[in-house]
């Protein structure tokens, strides 16, 4: 069995109407199936996106920082809090600046993932420092998520672009010291965290898992996935947050979210494949659209002739 395999414990697909209509290439039905891919793919905070709540101090808005806190202070010195948008597929990773985030992708064609099988994208960092109540805090904002995908192997192609997509999350920061009963906003005592009651980072989506698409007479399967540091799909990444932390962020019932410990850094990592065949997934995917482009391979996708 390939290391890193995906199995149907491990296997965690991206959300948010994944390529609401994946769709088909126009091409030759006698073309070779592409078993090698170059893909260039980028997010960025939506400039005028950003919500705020009321307070003092600094807020500021960058295509892959979002930052408030103490006037001229840092996120990286303590004295403000960030979310930067950086680039998985650099060595080594970079955590702000932003991407694209560029690279090579091999078609799966036997139902597991491993290796160059396995794409690395954007990763979202959450920086958290503990700030005064009296500063603003991020509420929320827009993410803009773009891929071109360019066949390689066995044959070249001309370079596509998906439709843009755009998805708004919300943000919590949460007391530390928890609400009424010294409880965060899952129900944990606020003591049972380091540090208190983590912030919350959530937005509302249905699951969609092995969306497909026909390139020159095949079909593929494309699933975004949560990525460890050493790029192996992360077995835990983004899930479902509980009603209450649903609740605290504004959404409903069976938002999709993670939590970020107070006083530390939380990096989410985005990747994804593309297989011959749908992967294992017994279970709804449960990863947000974050800074994988994948997202952007849409029905108005089209193989154009050369002329």
């Amino acid at each position: 069995m390939k290391a890193n395999t995906i199995t149907k414990r491990t296997m965690k697909p991206m959300a948010i109407a994944l390529v609401a209509a994946l769709g088909a290439f126009a091409g030759s039905a006698s073309a070779a199936m592409v078993t090698q891919w170059s893909y260039s793919t980028n997010a960025v905070f939506v400039a005028g996106s950003a919500t705020w709540d009321s307070g003092g101090g600094t807020t500021t808005e960058l295509a892959s920082e979002l930052s408030w806190g103490t006037a001229g202070g840092s996120f990286t010195d303590g004295t403000r809090s960030a979310l930067t948008i950086g680039d998985f597929s650099e060595s080594p990773e970079t955590l702000t600046g932003g991407g694209p985030a560029t690279g090579e992708v091999t078609t799966d064609e036997d139902g597991t993932l491993a290796g160059s099988e396995i794409a690395k994208g954007i990763s979202i960092s959450h920086w958290n420092n503990p700030l005064s109540s009296t500063l603003a805090t991020l509420t929320g904002a827009t993410i803009l998520d773009t891929l071109s995908l360019t066949p390689v192997l066995p044959s070249g192609g001309p370079t596509e672009r998906g439709p843009d997509l755009q998805f708004v999350f919300k943000f919590s920061e949460t007391p530390n010291a928890g609400g009424i009963g010294g409880l965060c906003a899952d129900g944990t005592p606020a003591a049972a965290y380091p540090g208190g009651c983590p912030d919350l980072f959530g937005y509302q989506n249905l699951s969609i898992v092995n969306q497909f698409f026909n390139y020159d007479g095949f079909t593929y399967f494309v699933s975004v996935l949560s990525l460890n540091s050493d790029g192996s799909v992360d077995s835990i990444g983004i899930g479902n947050l509980t009603n209450g932390e649903c609740s605290a962020l504004g959404l409903s019932n069976g938002c999709f979210g993670f939590r970020t410990a107070e006083g530390g850094l939380t990096t989410e990592r985005f990747g994804f494949a593309i297989s011959a065949r749908p992967l294992p997934v017994p279970e709804p995917g449960t990863l947000a659209l974050l800074g994988m482009g994948l997202l952007g391979v849409g029905a108005s996708l089209r193989r154009r002739k050369a002329s």
